[in-house]
């Protein structure tokens, strides 16, 4: 019962979400640089309202403040009255496939508690909350086409 409750909450069970090495959202792209990739990802993140970048070769980090009720949510009424913060945060890896010519674009989505402090919690999504994740990389995929 406490696994149903953690996946509806976000946090999940790893018997309930699959393995922690299985994929939560990826795309294939073949025939384009690693540049091409970088730069569309980017573009297609930014227009949905994320901020962030490239943090080294083939990694990515973008994060948006997370609606009122996630932060409500997570931090409670009264954080989040006096200012606590909460962001969806995504880390995107960029893996070359096929000696470079197709590479596996793919991200991992967090929630962020009191984000920006030093004592930040990063709560991995499981694979159920996906959809979101997926349909921006299905949109950065067919950008290249």
């Amino acid at each position: 019962m406490t696994c149903f409750w953690l996946l509806l909450a976000g946090t999940g069970c790893s018997s309930v979400g699959g393995p922690a090495s299985a994929s939560f959202a990826s795309v294939i792209i073949q025939n384009h640089s690693l540049q091409e990739i970088t730069g569309t990802t980017a573009k297609i993140f930014g227009a949905e309202g994320y901020t962030g970048g490239l943090q080294g070769p083939g990694k990515m980090v973008f994060q948006k403040e997370a609606s009122r009720a996630t932060t409500l949510s997570r931090e409670g009424l009264l954080d989040t009255h006096y200012g606590a913060r909460t962001v969806n945060r995504v880390r995107v890896e960029i893996d070359s496939l096929s000696g470079g010519s197709s590479y596996r674009l793919q991200c991992q989505a967090y929630v962020v508690r009191d984000a920006g402090d030093m004592l930040e919690d990063e709560v991995r999504l499981t694979k159920v909350r996906s959809g979101p994740y997926q349909s921006l990389l299905n949109k950065v995929k067919k950008e290249l086409k």
